[in-house]
């Protein structure tokens, strides 16, 4: 018996450095993609701000039809600055393009909104 090999039947198999850094390489890949969709899903989705700012550009530009207030300008409300510019519109002289783009405290486009309307200018 001295001289017998001792040998074990019942043997843990465990993974290799090599496997265990595959394995870890595979999980950060998928993670940093996962991060990559969620950040741009979040990015490019309505928050409840653009939401507000689109309602606050439909009720300016009533106002500026009903008014026919036809003049650049830059008005305020909320926390939202709401800048208004009149463009003639290509080469008719009956109408005009009004855009109002809203704008965050950052002075970063929130939101546009852009309408041909006829001007009223004899």
């Amino acid at each position: 018996m001295a001289g017998s090999k001792l040998t074990d039947k019942h043997g843990i198999r465990g993974s290799t450095i090599l496997e265990v850094i595959i394995s870890m390489i595979i999980i950060i890949v998928v993670f940093g993609v996962a991060m990559m969709i969620f950040t741009n899903v979040n990015r490019l989705s309505l928050s409840a701000k653009k939401l507000k700012a689109q309602a606050i550009l439909q009720q300016a530009l009533l106002q500026a039809e009903q008014a026919n207030d036809h003049t650049d300008r830059t008005i305020t409300v909320d926390d939202l600055i709401i800048k208004q510019e009149i463009t003639p519109f290509e080469n008719e002289s009956g109408l005009s393009i009004i855009t109002l783009t809203a704008f965050d405290p950052n002075h970063e486009q929130i939101a546009r909104l852009k309408k041909v309307i006829a001007s009223h200018e004899e």
